[in-house]
Order: C-alpha cells, then structure tokens, then sequence
C-alpha cells in the first residue's frame, strides 16, 4: 500500500486573501479503484471531507445543468453566483472538520493556524477601501 499525501489548498474568494497555505493531511490508501478498501482505511476525518466534497460537487453539477438550461442572461448570472457560494462553502466546512479533528487531537499551534483561515474565510469584504495601483515611472 503507498501513503498518498493529500493537500488540500484553500483559495480565498476575497481580494483580501489571495491564497491561503496548504494544509496536509496523510492518509492510506488502497490499491486503485478498490473503493471499499479505500473507504475503510481512510480516516474518519477524510471520510467527512469526502462527503461534503461530495455534496458540494452534487449541488453544483445540478447547478451547471441548470444553468446549460437557463433562458435569461440574469438566470445563467444567479445560477452561477449560487455555484460559485456553495464551492466557498465547501471550502469553509472542509476546514472547519480539519479543525474540530485538530482540536479533538490537542494540536494547538494547527487549531490556531485553522482557525486563523476559516475567520479570513469568512469575514465580509471590505467595501470602500481603495485598492493602490501600480504606477509607471518612466
């Protein structure tokens, strides 16, 4: 059996963050398309993170045949904003399972860094503030 390292990267849909850092979760694996095997060795974390990208993949592909279906420009809009909600969505839940398991497990330091990117995350954007521009000088 080979350990796959699974990394799970967390982008910010706010100007505010551009990237957020990798978190890596290892977890066994069985050999491929064994999904039982799989199933069974994966942790009880990974099989919740597993879920609601499930979920989450299930709602936006229904979205995405919706929207293929749309007869206004401002249906198609709607439908893609809600697609683009539940992805951030699922970003979120994703982190806040790691989190419980890492305060469950005592890893203080990693429920101080998971906590930290679930509230930038989650915070509302910031309106009114303008952003600089790069200036040429020539």
């Amino acid at each position: 059996m080979k350990t796959l390292a699974i990394i799970l990267l967390i982008f910010a849909a706010s100007a505010s963050v551009a990237a957020e850092p990798a978190v890596k979760v290892e977890v066994t694996a069985a050999a491929p398309g064994d999904t039982a095997a799989q199933a069974r060795e994966l942790s009880p974390m990974m099989l919740e993170i597993q879920a609601a990208m499930e979920t989450a993949r299930e709602q936006v592909a229904e979205l995405k045949r919706r929207h293929d279906a749309a007869v206004s420009d401002d249906e198609a809009m709607d439908l893609a904003r809600e697609a683009a909600r539940i992805k951030r969505e699922s970003r979120v839940e994703m982190m806040r399972i790691q989190l419980r398991y890492a305060g469950e497990a005592g890893h203080e330091e990693l429920v101080v860094e998971l906590e930290e990117i679930v509230a930038r995350m989650t915070a509302p954007p910031v309106k009114g503030v303008p952003i600089p521009r790069a200036e040429n000088h020539q």
